[in-house]
């Protein structure tokens, strides 16, 4: 089974980001005027429009790039998982390494985190140090180095977590 991305919510992310560097760029431009910004200091509502406009420029960025081009981002197949599979982060993970999965909720977005038998075994092999860094933020956090989410995918939460149960049950 492939998961690709969603070209819904890929566009929902783009009016949002839009809106986000649009607000950034007024915030710029009306810095001078102190009777908009009474309380707050001219250089600190600058810094936050301009943290606004590059932030959220990635995301409009991210969200084009994924509605002209739809991005295989999970396969489910008899072998194990492979997590963003056309990319060269990729990641494979056996069944027989996963010990199942459990789901937490971060500010509304529901997480499915891949449970595995040995999660040192996959930070020792990651040769990227900032994701080897995340890796380890995520195992103290989480208590696995991998998580997903349902986010920008075709499918919603409960659909993933019921695919990813069924063929660790088909397959370990």
């Amino acid at each position: 089974m492939e998961i690709y991305s969603s070209k819904k919510k890929s566009f929902l992310l783009l009016i949002g980001a839009t809106f986000f560097v649009i607000m950034g760029i007024l915030m710029v431009m009306k810095v001078g005027n102190d009777s908009a910004y009474r309380v707050q200091s001219p250089a600190f509502i600058k810094g936050v429009g301009i943290a606004s406009i590059l932030f959220f420029g990635l995301g409009i960025y991210v969200s084009i790039r994924q509605l002209i081009k739809n991005h295989l981002m999970l396969i489910v197949d008899e072998k194990g998982l492979h997590l963003n599979p056309n990319k060269s982060s990729s990641v494979q993970i056996a069944w027989d390494d996963i010990q199942g999965f459990s789901e937490i909720k971060i500010h509304r977005t529901k997480l499915v985190i891949i449970d595995l038998h040995l999660s040192g075994n996959w930070i020792e092999k990651e040769q990227n140090k900032m994701r080897k860094q995340l890796m380890r933020f995520n195992v103290n956090n989480y208590g696995s180095p991998f998580s997903l989410s349902a986010q920008f995918m075709q499918i919603n939460h409960d659909e993933l977590m019921k695919i990813l149960t069924e063929n660790l049950d088909k397959y370990q």
